[in-house]
């Protein structure tokens, strides 16, 4: 009895000392457990990944034009209709904006010569030449291209001036209160004279705006003037009260 009892221990520590045996069946079903695991946290962090990558790209781009959104300020210009389409890249002349043929018509006065004194001849002319008392006196400087190329002279109604006369009296300037720019380039063709108009309030004048009196009726002489260029003198009558015209 003391044997067999000394015995049974050593049997059972020899037995725990072995670890029991896995069935196949469990170690693959254990394997393929794992294995799914894996592959599920990878598919995860793969899509982390891809969605932040895909957010910054999309953050560091600009809004598109028609976008909306109130991320950024809308254009100032902004039309939904869907039919309107781009500009074509090579236009037709009769299409093209107002501004691509002003500037082509600013290059063309660019490249036109300024007109010589010999190339451009003044006239005077007006409605009338007998005006009533209280009718205010009109008068248009003409300016002809006598040459046949185009040129450019300045219309300025501080250059080209009416001058009313009397006798070698000078009465009236029409530039001595005129106003706007000095300089005011315009082409001149051959048949196409250039024109300017001014009016007249019976009053003296004289350089820097100084308004003098009322003029007495009678006859004036009138003309145009630019600069050392003058028209040939054109006479009118200023009516008196009772009198009546011709």
């Amino acid at each position: 009895m003391d044997q067999n009892q000394r015995e049974r221990p050593a049997q059972v520590r020899g037995a725990r000392s072995h670890p029991a045996k896995v069935s196949q069946a469990t170690y693959w079903r254990r394997r393929i457990t794992v294995f799914g695991a894996a592959a599920a946290l990878l598919t995860g962090l793969s899509w982390v990944v891809n969605g932040m990558l895909t957010a910054s790209s999309t953050a560091g781009q600009a809004p598109p034009a028609g976008s909306t959104g109130a991320a950024g300020p809308s254009p100032s210009h902004v039309t939904s209709n869907p039919a309107v389409q781009a500009p074509s890249p090579y236009p037709r002349s009769s299409s093209a904006p107002a501004k691509h043929r002003a500037a082509r018509r600013a290059h063309a006065s660019a490249t036109t010569l300024a007109c010589a004194r010999d190339s451009v001849a003044l006239s005077v002319s007006s409605p009338q030449y007998f005006y009533q008392p209280g009718k205010t006196p009109l008068f248009t400087a003409h300016v002809v291209a006598q040459a046949s190329r185009p040129c450019r002279f300045n219309m300025s109604a501080k250059v080209l001036s009416v001058v009313v006369t009397s006798g070698a009296r000078r009465i009236w300037s029409s530039a001595d209160c005129a106003s706007g720019a000095s300089s005011d380039m315009t082409t001149i063709a051959s048949g196409k004279p250039a024109a300017l108009r001014v009016s007249w309030n019976r009053r003296t004048s004289s350089p820097g705006c100084d308004s003098g009196q009322l003029v007495r009726p009678g006859e004036y002489q009138v003309s145009v003037v630019a600069g050392r260029m003058h028209s040939r003198t054109v006479n009118f009558v200023l009516g008196a009260k009772g009198v009546s015209g011709p």
